[in-house]
């Protein structure tokens, strides 16, 4: 696994981690729970798509590596990652709402960036067109979209993308958290 700032840790999903997960997946879609149904309709409807979506991810990923973020001991996030031959398929990445905006999902997409780039990998993914906060991070990170249809814009990130650099902290602004972790070596891309 990556290593990362102290009060992050990566570890793989248990069975025991199925609660954290629901109210995770629950938490991401506000469109359902903005229907006028009645609520245990909704949480019905909620759980269904929930399993769709494993299903998919079974499917079409059945080698991915399904992650429980945590912060501070506590799960806060999880993420799915595909290795391929040529590059690293961020099947989905989840911060629980009281923990986004801290931090978090950029310092995992930055551990991620450097193993495929001591891998000789790019990074591939799908976003939203609806997640603008997603999407500029994305952005931010060095993701060029490669093409979109009415729901997902694909994106993809490759080290030389980064005008030649060797290392991601040369290309992160000096006074960021992330450029400093990396600076300080906290990154160990070795899985």
């Amino acid at each position: 696994m990556y290593k990362l700032p102290a009060a992050l840790g990566l570890r793989e999903v248990h069975e025991d981690d199925q609660a954290f997960l629901d109210v995770l997946y629950a938490s991401r879609r506000e469109d359902l729970r903005q229907m006028p149904m009645d609520a245990a309709f909704i949480a019905q409807m909620i759980k269904m798509q929930q399993h769709v979506q494993m299903e998919g991810v079974r499917l079409n990923y059945p080698e991915a590596r399904h992650v429980i973020v945590e912060h501070a001991g506590q799960p806060v996030g999880r993420v799915i990652i595909h290795a391929g031959s040529d590059e690293l398929r961020l099947i989905d990445i989840a911060i629980i709402p009281s923990a986004q905006r801290q931090g978090i999902a950029k310092t995992i997409l930055l551990a991620l960036q450097a193993d495929a780039q001591d891998q000789g990998k790019g990074v591939s993914l799908a976003v939203e067109q609806t997640n603008f906060a997603a999407r500029g991070l994305y952005l931010k990170l060095g993701f060029v979209a490669l093409g979109a249809d009415a729901l997902f814009e694909q994106m993809h990130w490759q080290a030389q993308e980064l005008a030649g650099t060797n290392t991601l902290n040369e290309v992160l602004p000096a006074n960021t958290l992330a450029n400093k972790i990396t600076q300080q070596g906290q990154f160990d891309a070795t899985a």
